[in-house]
């Protein structure tokens, strides 16, 4: 248990510092104003998660890699409260198209990002 909650607090660091490097990373060259950071670390999770759930369903992985992978690292990397803000400050602003957009993104491509992974795993 004690190993658990370790491997889960160094993969939710890991990925809390990978999530906020990539959307700074992403938002830097970005022209627009749209949350293309947050948009590019859950399509980027969503993508592991997938690939992981294939890997993990062949291959004997423990228990505790399981944990500091899927709750510890993507955890943290993903963040549906950061995607949720930013769709509500967008219809806050007025910018429907724009909401709806991330709205889309998030949720259409990022269940076929989690496809592609989890046909990608099924191959290796």
């Amino acid at each position: 248990m004690i190993l658990n909650i370790i491997l889960v607090a160094v993969g939710g660091s890991i990925g809390a510092i990978s999530r906020y490097k990539i959307d700074k990373g992403i938002s830097n060259i970005t022209k627009y104003n749209m949350p293309f950071g947050t948009l590019g670390v859950n399509l980027l999770g969503l993508f592991i998660i997938g690939f992981s759930y294939r890997i993990f369903e062949h291959y004997m992985v423990t228990e505790e890699l399981k944990h500091f992978i899927i709750v510890g690292f993507l955890g943290a990397l993903t963040t549906f409260s950061s995607y949720a803000l930013h769709t509500f400050q967008l219809f806050e602003k007025g910018r429907i198209k724009e909401g709806l957009l991330n709205i889309f993104l998030n949720n259409i491509l990022g269940m076929l990002v989690a496809l592609a992974g989890s046909e990608l795993g099924r191959f290796l």
